[in-house]
């Protein structure tokens, strides 16, 4: 048996894989390589990587996993693409520490590695992709999916998320997140519950994820420290084919769910605008333009209302063309500048709601004329000699 590390063998050619995981795994080997073409079989060897691998071997009971998988070197790039060959005792394993998705909702679990490292990268830079991740597949209500996270490697907190699409959910559906509790008693009897219908605009899992705790003395324990949850409607028109709220959800964050449950609640939306040319039903492009909306609703310990709008324009497009894909034909003209560019819109209020009064408030918009190129904001005139302005308002009582 002997130590083995993919820096040992690759490290010369690709130098930026010393930045990577992979610099401190070490695989046990009986002679010579773990790679055989291209194809890869070794034990990654927990105790002998050491302290940044020790949660994870409390973690499974184990002190080595079988690793199986690819590594292949074509047009100057590494690309290492590995998954743990005894997944029944890692998902037995993580039932039992997490129970809380473990028993029927834990459906499988592998740890993944996965590695793109160019050969032109440095050891100033980082490989392409780099990813340890312990993935997990849980069901719920009816469809099941993915949750990950990256490798807890020392005590403290650590996050499973994972994001679904199309997946038909119900607020009863999630009572496993609190034990002990109804989950779906903590909100109101009038919150939708359908499940996800493709036909039409209804219910579904948008986002699950779950804040742990891990400690390993003087024995291993791993508490859940906040579970959050998002459901809501996707792709609903607003102006069709052009103008979509995307989504309108519900976000659900219980901290301490098996000690003292306090539950948090709200929603969220985006109102996505997409290119006049381009649009689609359900849209298939990236939006030009799109707007957030947050809100946090009171709570029985929490009176506090408080909404939220944030404008996000990537590339940096002029007012004009909100209305040309408002429009959809592309030949609206308002006469307004093609070089005025709105940077920002956003606002923020929060409402006490035992009292009806607004403690906080605040706006603040920004517009542009020289990003697309302008010297001036050319609103009416070529005259008015305006190269960007901005508005901003804060009221706190």
């Amino acid at each position: 048996m002997a130590y083995w590390k993919f820096t040992d063998v690759y490290g010369s050619t690709y130098p930026a894989l010393s930045n990577s995981i992979l610099s401190v795994l070490v695989f046990d080997v009986p002679s010579g390589s773990p790679v055989s073409g291209t194809n890869f079989s070794a034990n990654l060897d927990l105790q002998a990587t050491g302290k940044s691998m020790a949660v994870l071997s409390k973690m499974l009971g184990m002190n080595a996993v079988p690793m199986t998988g690819t590594v292949t070197t074509t047009n100057n790039e590494l690309n290492i693409d590995l998954t743990s060959s005894n997944n029944a005792a890692i998902l037995s394993a993580l039932a039992a520490c997490i129970p809380v998705i473990g028993g029927q909702l834990m459906q499988a679990a592998n740890l993944a590695i996965k590695n793109t490292t160019p050969q032109s990268a440095t050891v100033d830079d980082d490989p392409t992709t780099d990813q340890f991740n312990l993935n997990t597949t849980v069901k719920i209500g009816s469809g099941s999916g993915n949750v990950s996270t990256q490798i807890p490697m020392s005590n403290g907190l650590f996050t499973m998320s994972a994001t679904f699409d199309n997946f038909g959910i119900g607020l009863s559906d999630l009572n496993f997140l609190v034990p002990g509790a109804q989950f779906s008693s903590m909100f109101p009897t009038t919150l939708p519950t359908n499940y996800y219908n493709p036909a039409s605009t209804t219910l579904n899992l948008l986002s699950l994820e779950l804040s742990l705790y891990v400690k390993t003395t003087p024995s291993l324990s791993i508490s859940v420290n906040n579970v959050s949850t998002s459901i809501g409607i996707v792709n609903i028109p607003l102006y069709p084919n052009a103008l979509f709220l995307n989504p309108l959800a519900i976000w659900i964050s219980v901290s301490n769910p098996l000690s003292n449950p306090t539950p948090t609640w709200g929603l969220n939306g985006t109102i996505a605008l997409y290119p006049y040319d381009k649009q689609t039903s359900p849209p298939s492009v990236p939006p030009d333009f799109s707007y957030d909306l947050a809100m946090q609703m009171p709570t029985r310990s929490d009176p506090t209302f408080s909404v939220t709008g944030t404008l996000d324009n990537p590339q940096n497009l002029p007012v004009s063309q909100i209305l040309c894909d408002l429009m959809s034909d592309g030949s609206f003209n308002t006469g307004i500048s093609n070089q005025l560019t709105l940077e920002t819109f956003d606002f923020a209020t929060v409402a006490d709601t035992s009292t009806g009064t607004i403690s906080e408030f605040s706006v603040e918009i920004a517009m542009n004329a020289t990003a697309n190129g302008g010297s001036y904001l050319g609103l009416f005139s070529d005259s008015f000699g305006v190269k960007d302005f901005s508005i901003a308002v804060a009221y706190v009582k």
